[in-house]
């Protein structure tokens, strides 16, 4: 990699694929140039914002603690825009490994989410590859484990060469339909492109801090939900959850992730999911988060005519994006190509880690500035 071009690096996998590119700068003695596009905001630069998402004291990895600083300086170069506007520097090259991670994640089925996704994760993403794609050698661009929709079985990597897809929401349909387009622009170009697929994020479980993560969605919010709850009305009584007994949501740590963005620049692979090869069971995850809230829950197979009005409130705002998961078909992720990608690193246990991931963001209130930083002696 001599050259190297990154969106959405402020985003919880973006800022670890930088991590990683860093360390692996640092660990082989290696020389490049990493351009990270980042928009501004109304009283923040680009840049500012790069020191004050990106690497922030609480975030950052101990494994560059000692020499991101100076890396950051002299290989990492911010370009202001937006990923349908923006101009890639002439020195640049023709030759640039890009890191494609912006994009949206709204689950719900509004209007305006489908008029959110249509915009940021298709439109854009077009205006951005009519900028870049004479000039990229290899692309990565990342999508989700779940752009094949709601499946049952066994899923393998390759998407493709399917046609019946059941899709719950705009989300997982925009990402299969950019996917597809982007494989076109990259044949039309004649660029290698991979298409990545990490499944249900969750804080770090390799790398040190471990559990940390930039962001604390998806299966956290519904921790965040209940104990804001719980606090408001002690007594708010027993929640009727709805799940599939027999399911499970892949949940695949953000430093894993990040690995494997990393190995799959280097692959000839189309396709590959970033996956763990086992699931966390969803009643497990379910009355983990809860029992950690102090909430006493039911395990239903549907969601309740008769809701309380905690229920009402969940079901209607968390629930109506998050219970098309918990009852999805049992299913299972073959993860063949990402252990063969990972082959030299242990596969996280997440199964075992999922109470100690969760309770991390729940102890510091989904918030990473309640972190408490030791100091460097």
């Amino acid at each position: 990699m001599n050259t190297a071009l990154i969106t959405g690096v402020t985003g919880n996998i973006g800022s670890h694929v930088l991590y990683e590119l860093l360390f692996d700068l640092y660990t082989k003695n290696e020389e490049a140039t990493i351009y990270v596009l980042i928009r501004k905001q109304s009283k923040k630069s680009a840049k500012q914002r790069l020191l004050d998402e990106v690497f922030t004291e609480q975030l950052i990895p101990q494994k560059i603690a000692s020499f991101y600083k100076t890396y950051v300086e002299k290989y990492v170069h911010v370009i202001e825009g937006e990923i349908h506007n923006f101009v890639i520097p002439k020195e640049a090259g023709n030759k640039i490994t890009v890191y494609h991670l912006a994009a949206s994640v709204n689950l719900s089925n509004t209007e305006k989410a489908k008029n959110e996704i249509t915009n940021i994760n298709y439109h854009n993403t077009q205006a951005f590859f009519e900028i870049i794609k004479t000039r990229i050698k290899k692309l990565v661009f990342v999508s989700t484990a779940f752009s094949r929709g709601e499946i049952e079985g066994k899923i393998t990597d390759d998407y493709h060469s399917v046609t019946d897809f059941t899709f719950r929401n705009f989300y997982e349909a925009y990402k299969m339909k950019v996917e597809k387009l982007v494989l076109q622009i990259a044949k039309e170009n004649d660029f290698s492109c991979t298409i990545v697929r990490p499944s249900v994020v969750s804080g770090r479980l390799l790398d040190f801090p471990k559990f940390v993560s930039s962001r604390y969605i998806v299966f956290y919010s519904i921790g965040e939900f209940f104990k804001k709850m719980k606090k408001l009305y002690p007594d708010l009584g027993k929640i009727r959850m709805a799940l599939n007994m027999d399911g499970g949501l892949n949940i695949v740590p953000v430093d894993y992730v990040a690995k494997g963005i990393l190995r799959a620049a280097d692959t000839k692979e189309e396709q590959v999911n970033i996956t763990l090869t086992k699931n966390v069971p969803t009643h497990h995850i379910i009355t983990s988060i809860l029992r950690k809230c102090d909430v006493e829950i039911e395990l239903v197979d549907e969601e309740p005519k008769d809701k309380t009005t905690i229920e009402k409130l969940f079901y209607k705002t968390i629930g109506s994006q998050l219970v098309k998961y918990s009852t999805s078909k049992k299913h299972n992720f073959e993860s063949k190509l990402i252990r063969k990608l990972l082959a030299d690193i242990e596969e996280p246990n997440m199964l075992n880690s999922f109470s100690e991931v969760y309770n991390f963001a729940h102890d510091i209130n989904f918030d990473n500035t309640n972190i408490i930083v030791e100091p460097n002696i």
